[in-house]
Order: structure tokens, then C-alpha cells, then sequence
């Protein structure tokens, strides 16, 4: 009976082990690193954008471009990574996942309003896709750590109801798109050089822990 039971605890605590590990399959065990690098990217890439959107949807004049200036709900007001790290990495997953639906609502909205084939659905689509490969990367980050991601759920606005409010409703999202970004990778570029001193001290105790051993 003893036996029986001992085998199920077992079992039930190597498919705990496995559940656990299992999602993480595949993540780069630097996913930070290759955050900060493809944030930096994306920021140059997030402004482009802001200025093409503007251009294209005639909303160049000082009037128009402070409605676009106007906050978003879900984008943090702060610089997210003045939090601690873990804190961090869940605004970051919730930020992105909000974004990554936004940007395919003005794509679909682009989709109408623009030419067949102009050059700001090319802009939007590439985004898109930098914004899931950073997605997936902060989701890794957050997994090797061995914590959820923080996806709470933000109350939808109500859609448009007609074109200049939907040209309205996505240069606000870029524009704080774009300043989300630039705050991102100026905070992480600061904390980069700390990560890398931090990194080679740990590789400095390893290597003394494995010439002790041998001595």
C-alpha cells in the first residue's frame, strides 16, 4: 500500500516537473538580452511608422497631431523598467498583447481606408511581426523565471464610427506606441552594462568553483 502510493507521488511530481519545464522549451536562456537588442530596433522602426501613418492620413497640423498626443489606457505613464525585473517583464507581456491587437485592428482599418499595396500596410504588417517576435522573447524571459505572464484585461473602446475617428483612434495608438518604446529602450540600455558586469562576475565564480575542484 506504502509502495503504491509513494509511485503515485512520484508520478504526480514528475508531471508537475515536466508541465512546469515543458513551455520554456525553446527559449534562449539570455531572452533579456535579446530583448534589449530588439527593442532598440524596434524604436527606430516605431517612429518611422508614427511619421508615415501621419503623413499618409493627412494628420500633420498642430491641431490634429494633439489629439494624437492623447494617452492610451493600457500603455504605462512610467517607464516600466524602473520596476523590478520580474514586474517589468509582466507590464511589458500585457503592453505587448494589447498592442499586438491593436495594431491588427488599424492594419484590417488600413486595409479600407488605404490603396491596395501602399507602403504604410507594409510598415504596419512588419510591426506586427516585431511585436509578436518581442512578445514570444518576453514571454521566454518570464518563463525561465518561472512566473505567468500578466495579461489583465483592459476595458475595449468603443469602435469608430467613422473614418477620421479611426484615422484618430491609430495615431494615438502609434504615437504612444512609439514613446512606450523610446522610454523601453532607454531604460533597458542603462541596465544593459549592470547585466553584463553582473554576468561576467557569475561566469568568474564558476570558473573558480570548477579550478578548486580540480586542485
Amino acid at each position: 500500500m506504502m509502495e503504491a502510493v509513494t509511485q503515485g507521488l512520484f508520478i504526480q511530481c514528475l508531471a508537475r516537473v515536466n508541465s512546469s519545464t515543458a513551455p520554456c522549451r525553446g527559449c534562449h536562456r539570455n531572452s533579456l538580452g535579446k530583448i534589449t537588442a530588439k527593442t532598440r530596433q524596434m524604436e527606430k522602426e516605431a517612429k518611422e511608422l508614427f511619421r508615415s501613418y501621419l503623413t499618409h492620413q493627412g494628420l500633420l497640423t498642430s491641431d490634429l497631431r494633439r489629439l494624437c498626443d492623447e494617452a492610451v489606457p493600457w500603455f504605462p505613464t512610467e517607464n516600466i523598467t524602473d520596476q523590478p525585473k520580474v514586474v517589468m517583464l509582466q507590464e511589458l507581456y500585457r503592453t505587448l498583447v494589447h498592442t499586438k491587437d491593436a495594431l491588427e485592428n488599424i492594419r484590417k482599418q488600413q486595409q479600407v481606408l488605404s490603396t491596395p499595396g501602399a507602403a504604410l500596410l507594409g510598415k504596419l504588417q512588419s510591426t506586427q511581426w516585431a511585436v509578436r517576435g518581442l512578445l514570444s522573447n518576453t514571454g521566454c524571459a518570464l518563463c525561465l523565471k518561472g512566473v505567468s505572464p500578466n495579461s489583465r484585461h483592459t476595458p475595449e473602446r468603443p469602435a469608430a464610427t467613422n473614418a477620421f475617428q479611426q484615422k484618430i483612434d491609430g495615431c494615438k495608438v502609434l504615437g504612444n506606441y512609439s514613446k512606450f518604446l523610446e522610454k523601453l529602450a532607454r531604460g533597458l540600455g542603462k541596465k544593459a552594462p549592470q547585466a553584463l558586469r553582473d554576468q561576467r562576475k557569475r561566469r568568474k565564480g564558476t570558473k573558480r568553483k570548477g579550478g578548486s575542484s580540480h586542485s
